[in-house]
């Protein structure tokens, strides 16, 4: 996972080496990441701006047996109301004017820098999305490690490694009836990231006082995570990133496969690069019958476990906290 920083500025040695900027994705080499969860995650309108409120059964109502001539049974159904903010995320991607008249490639340079801000905001959302304490940071959502933070029947899985390498491997049914993401019906960009070019306004300097003319480009992400059925976000925690103990375990992965609501059938699982690999090696050699390959179209090969997508997140950790 790359250095992510909120407040280092770019220097005119900086700018004359991205003069030669062509393309976002070559520049930012291997400080990017896949965002396959993006890919993936559908996005709905909330209910209420800032905030969405959701119904969720938690009684259902039972008929009876009966014959001619006699009451007809009255039956009940309960639920409860699900109250989720929608919260934001952002950032201004600041490019000092004299820096951009110091160089031939004005505007390569300031896209470049662009490039490599949306790139991190959208890293440091994801890792949001996975860790984000809601206590410390309360301007931000519960994150879905908050959500599966103890080891509980059903819903968080043990792999009861203890060490300090482990990781977890989550997973998802996507539906309005699972889980989801909400922004709000009237945010300008709609589902996902806006991007706006803010023009050049006068700014203070990152480093003292007194102000400068900058270029600014505005980030933000508006999101709300909403869990219809409960059993639509599973996570496999305590897993062993390394050695031969306490490892990811296929009986296990099934075992999860058959509590979500669909039994899988709308399922994607999300690891990262390190469970990945140790993933798409048993499947290529075949060793375990549980793990296949498929060619997905636009994408490529992807390794199926036991007949679920498994994708990067590249966000998990392998230092995640032993749950108990």
């Amino acid at each position: 996972m790359s250095t992510i920083t909120t407040n280092s500025a770019m220097t005119l040695q900086q700018a004359h080496a991205r003069e030669g900027f062509d393309d976002s994705a070559a520049v930012i080499g291997e400080l990017g990441d896949l965002h396959d969860f993006l890919d993936e995650v559908p996005w709905y309108p909330s209910t209420h701006g800032t905030y969405n409120k959701q119904l969720q059964a938690t009684r259902l109502g039972a008929g009876t047996f009966s014959r001619a001539n006699l009451a007809v049974p009255s039956i009940t159904s309960g639920a409860e109301e699900l109250t989720e903010p929608v919260k934001m995320y952002e950032a201004d991607s600041t490019v000092d004017q004299r820096i951009l008249n110091g160089v031939i490639n004005a505007m390569g340079v300031r896209d470049s820098e662009d490039a490599l801000n949306l790139e991190g905001i959208v890293q440091g959302w994801e890792f949001a999305l996975l860790y984000n304490n809601e206590g410390t940071t309360p301007d931000g959502f519960k994150s879905l490690a908050r959500r599966r933070a103890s080891i509980v029947a059903n819903r968080t899985w043990d792999a009861s490694g203890t060490g300090s390498d482990l990781t977890s491997m989550w997973f998802f049914e996507f539906s309005k009836r699972g889980i989801y993401l909400v922004y709000p019906p009237n945010a300008e960009q709609g589902p996902g990231i806006r991007n706006q070019d803010m023009g050049r306004h006068k700014v203070d300097v990152p480093t003292g006082s007194g102000q400068m003319w900058a270029w600014i480009r505005h980030y933000e992400i508006w999101a709300g995570i909403v869990i219809r059925d409960d059993r639509a976000l599973q996570r496999y925690a305590n897993i062993e990133s390394s050695g031969s103990s306490n490892i990811l375990d296929m009986a296990t992965v099934i075992n999860i496969k058959n509590q979500l609501p669909s039994v899988g059938r709308n399922a994607v699982a999300f690891v990262n690069r390190t469970l990945k690999g140790q993933l798409d090696n048993h499947a290529y050699a075949k060793s375990n019958a549980i793990l296949t390959v498929r060619e997905i179209e636009n994408y490529g090969p992807i390794t199926f476990a036991a007949d679920i997508p498994v994708r990067m997140l590249e966000q998990i950790v392998n230092t995640e906290s032993e749950l108990s």
